[in-house]
């Protein structure tokens, strides 16, 4: 288990010095490999413009696609389920009065041999 105690503990001193690079400098970090790309190194911005009409009407086209496929299956769902609903209900109604007279049906057929 790991020392929990940090009542003497001491930072860290860090194991590099950080490159401090002076406003308006085109030198960029030479040793980073992460930073580096097909166009060499350097920072680049990301411009977001805002959507126009036909990016928001695409989206709304999209988004009720969507609903209503959501929609048909549910209502599939339901058409499905409905009658299997009204079959169990029908079958618990009258599971007791079919059986009674089944069970009378044969006693008849039993005593007649």
């Amino acid at each position: 288990m790991a020392n929990d105690d940090h009542r003497n503990h001491v930072p860290e001193r860090p194991r590099s010095e950080p490159e401090i690079i002076p406003p308006g400098s085109d030198q960029g970090p030479r040793e980073s490999a992460w930073t580096q790309d097909e166009y060499g190194y350097g920072v680049h911005r990301i411009y977001v413009a805002r959507p126009g009409l036909p990016s928001i009407l695409l989206g709304l086209f999209i988004l009720g696609a969507i609903a209503a496929l959501v929609i048909l299956v549910i209502a599939g769902a339901l058409l499905l389920a409905f009658p299997l609903f009204v079959a169990g209900v029908l079958l618990a109604l009258f599971y007791g009065p079919v059986r009674y007279h089944w069970c009378r049906l044969l006693d008849r057929f039993a005593g007649q041999r």
